[in-house]
């Protein structure tokens, strides 16, 4: 990028000045040498450490392959990202009132957390502490019927949190009763093919059942999320944060070509869903270097040649795992600077961590404070004025491509492996990296401000703001069971019956499920009883809870 008599010049130049600070730099601390995840970093960067890069190939313009600099030629000019606060409190009444008046407050999309997440109903034994604990609980197509009562779904984005497909049959029932066409409705589902699961091209394999129908039904609807967010949230790096997630995600678009589809036409309805830890540098080169990963893996490997098919596009939930239940208000902070790095790394959707979340569900205030932390940092640093604001500084650059280096390395790595392998050499490196870092804040090497730096016991107890996390109400249980049996109740028992009937045959036959699962809701069937159709099926055994039911 640079003339060699330039970098000479620069080279000479900084020898000079390393021979000045050596040793003042001597004794600094090696925290300070490494990002977050290990990086070596220099204490300055010049033009030399980004001569190798050609900027038509490697970075280019926003919304030009490889999407270096962002998918969107405009940028934020043009289209803010979405703003979703995650929502999910006691029953499907009390979500619907929070949504409402977060949308009011100007939240734009629609994310709700504990939808469908368990394999049985609010009336079984093992619901029992759990029924709106962590989430909204959903039993039938009632339930979701109250949680969008005064919500247009056309009006508003929806992502579904985790990839039950009975939820996302409720979602599909709901806008047909409202006279709403499949084909207008935009949203997300967090789906995605396991490494070492169900045969990816055999009938059966629920991920890509939702991945076929929305191909062919859905067109404005992204039928995969592949998460990494919580993965990231359990211990792993940036770049095995990256490299997970394109391994995940290529190895569901493989899934989608062997079950027949189009290869660009998945792969321009996919997306990613990552999180923005407290490295403020390291992150917002992260997504960069995801992207520019991303566009060429797609090309090169799936011979995908339509750029907006190459486009990795994501959606950024703020780090958990950097929050801290000593000095709570201290979080307010780090997401803050969490959901600056994602703007400034080009996020398309975005939701901010409570300050409580790390002590309970968020009270209404400080959801609230989240949102107004998104309207702040879009509306009043100036950061939205720009496309890709850090693009083409030396350290960010140097960055970027490191942790693509090191993750195309690893993706490499997984990718020789057999896929269970594969999975569980993820899991294993993730548990390292855990323990790496708890080890590091254990041992002061890893900053924690309140907790291992700058906490006063006294200061805690008689001094400190006085936080008040949300309560569980064990009657929302009760509350949820009356709304189940009355919609039991309500129901034509022969129309259940007949879609009992129904499920369980596309089961056994391995049909897509998707069709028959409409049919299952639309008679509401509850979840639980979904469930026990599935497991007599295909003879699985009973389990209580699973992240991805359906599959």
């Amino acid at each position: 990028m640079y003339d060699p008599v330039v970098l000479a010049d620069v080279a000479a130049r900084q020898a000079v000045w390393e021979a000045e600070v050596r040793q003042r730099l001597a004794g600094a601390p090696a925290a300070a040498c490494r990002t977050q995840s290990g990086l070596p970093l220099k204490p300055v960067y010049t033009p030399a450490d980004v001569a190798r890069l050609d900027y038509a190939t490697d970075l280019g313009f926003p919304g030009a392959f490889p999407f270096t600099r962002g998918v969107r030629a405009t940028g934020y000019h043009t289209k803010e990202w979405t703003r979703r606060q995650v929502v999910g409190i006691g029953t499907a009444e009390e979500t619907n009132a929070r949504l409402r008046y977060l949308f009011a407050q100007g939240q734009t999309g629609f994310s709700v957390c504990g939808m469908g997440y368990a394999n049985y109903d609010s009336d079984a034994e093992h619901a029992e502490g759990f029924v709106g604990r962590g989430g909204v609980w959903i039993d039938t197509l009632a339930d979701i019927e109250t949680l969008f009562d005064g919500i247009d779904m056309r009006a508003v984005t929806i992502n579904q949190i985790g990839s039950s497909i009975p939820v996302f049959a409720m979602l599909l029932a709901l806008a047909e009763g409202r006279g709403i066409p499949w084909e207008a409705l935009r949203g997300t589902i967090q789906n995605w093919v396991e490494p070492g699961g169900q045969g990816p091209a055999r009938r059966g394999n629920g991920a890509v059942d939702i991945l076929e129908f929305c191909t062919q039904r859905m067109p404005r609807w992204n039928s995969a999320s592949i998460s990494v967010r919580n993965t990231r949230d359990q211990g792993c790096t940036a770049p095995q944060e990256v490299a997970f997630g394109c391994f995940q995600g290529a190895y569901t678009l493989a899934a989608a070509i062997a079950r027949g589809l189009d290869a660009a036409g998945v792969a321009a309805r996919l997306s990613f869903f990552l999180s923005a830890e407290n490295d403020f540098l390291e992150e917002v080169a992260k997504y960069r270097a995801m992207r520019r990963l991303w566009a060429r893996l797609v090309r090169e490997r799936f011979g995908v040649t339509d750029p907006r098919a190459c486009m990795l596009r994501f959606h950024v939930q703020t780090s958990a795992l950097a929050l801290t239940r000593q000095q709570p208000l201290n979080n307010v902070v780090r997401s803050s600077l969490h959901a600056l790095a994602a703007a400034l790394g080009g996020a398309q959707s975005m939701s901010v961590n409570s300050f409580d979340e790390v002590l309970a569900t968020p009270t209404r205030a400080a959801a609230t404070l989240s949102l107004r932390t998104q309207q702040i940092v879009a509306y009043e640093t100036g950061v939205t004025k720009v496309v890709d604001p850090l693009g083409g500084a030396f350290c960010i650059e140097a960055l970027t491509d490191q942790i693509e280096a090191a993750a195309r390395d690893l993706l490499a790595t997984l990718e020789a492996l057999p896929d269970r392998d594969a999975f569980a050499r993820m899991q294993e490196l993730t548990r390292e990296e855990a323990y790496r870092r708890q080890r590091a804040i254990d041992a002061g090497e890893l900053a924690v401000v309140g907790v291992n730096c700058f906490g006063d016991a006294a200061d805690e107890a008689d001094g400190a703001p006085r936080i008040a996390p949300l309560r569980y109400e064990p009657g929302w249980r009760d509350k949820q069971i009356r709304r189940l049996e009355a919609a039991r109740r309500a129901r034509d028992a022969g129309r259940a019956a007949a879609a009992r009937a129904r499920l369980a045959r596309a089961y056994e036959e391995r049909e897509n499920i998707v069709p028959a699962m409409l049919e299952a809701v639309q008679a509401y069937l509850s979840i639980g009883e979904i469930a026990r159709v599935r497991e007599a099926a295909l003879g699985e055994p009973f389990r209580p809870t699973t992240w991805n039911f359906g599959r």
